[in-house]
């Protein structure tokens, strides 16, 4: 996708809107220390109170159960959203629209979505070619799969948590606060190499960290060029549904996540 692709009379910049980043490097730096020291000690506190009380397998994604799932989750999510509030809006008072939380025109989100996705599946589909061609190595289950396949999450609650508010809250954290943190500090160059590196860290997938980090550069890639976070939370939900329901349909095609 070249520049020009996305030049319109519509974007935020040819009108004279600029995002106003107050915030910087520093505090995201500060927001992810506080987030991976806060939720190493929820998940160690709570597997400790789980083995207190008999449940040893609390973290199996076998077997933990749908209320837990969801909990774990929205803490999660609190969690991250907090520290943008904190750190963007309260303490830099900057607006909502200078995360990105702005309108774009529906046709052209749609549009770039729809390229991106092409993008994506290539890519994808040759990063698993030439694993299993090259090297003999079999994609293995993602913790998502497992969990559809042994059926212990609700078909409802994953839609709900993987098409809705994973890409809203996601975006919002690592397009509209990390990204632009690290470009304001670094460049944009910078933002697109961490942002989209910490977005693969976060999945905890060794095998797809370097398909979901081309994932996490192109969405904010397009972030960069449309100035609103409207086609990253689109472009995001979209391809979480599309490999949502080919788990829930049971559809034995190539893994491409």
């Amino acid at each position: 996708m070249s520049n020009r692709s996305f030049k319109d009379k519509n974007h935020p910049e040819s009108q004279g809107h600029v995002l106003n980043i107050k915030w910087n490097a520093r505090d995201a730096i500060i927001s992810l220390v506080f987030l991976a020291a806060v939720l190493i000690g929820v998940y160690f506190g709570s597997a400790w109170l789980f083995k207190v009380f008999g449940d040893k397998e609390f973290f199996n994604s076998s077997n933990i159960s749908n209320s837990s799932f969801v909990v774990l989750y929205a803490i999660q999510v609190v969690l991250m959203l907090g520290v943008v509030w904190f750190f963007a809006l309260f303490r830099r008072k900057s607006g909502l629209r200078d995360l990105g939380l702005r309108y774009y025109s529906i046709l052209k989100t749609i549009w770039y979505s729809f390229i991106s996705l092409v993008a994506i599946f290539i890519v994808s589909f040759l990063y698993v070619f030439l694993l299993n061609s090259l090297f003999g190595i079999e994609a293995p289950s993602s913790k998502i799969e497992v969990l559809v396949r042994n059926g212990s999450i609700s078909s409802n609650t994953l839609l709900v948590i993987v098409t809705l508010i994973a890409p809203l809250s996601e975006e919002i954290f690592f397009r509209g606060f990390l990204y632009q943190a690290f470009k304001k500090s670094w460049g944009v160059n910078a933002g697109l190499f961490l942002s989209s590196f910490l977005f693969a860290a976060v999945h905890l997938e060794i095998y797809s960290f370097i398909p979901i980090m081309i994932i996490g550069w192109l969405l904010a890639y397009v972030f960069e060029k449309t100035k609103s976070l409207m086609p990253a939370i689109f472009l995001h939900g979209v391809y979480n549904l599309a490999l949502i329901m080919i788990l829930l349909g049971e559809l034995e095609i190539i893994k491409l996540y």
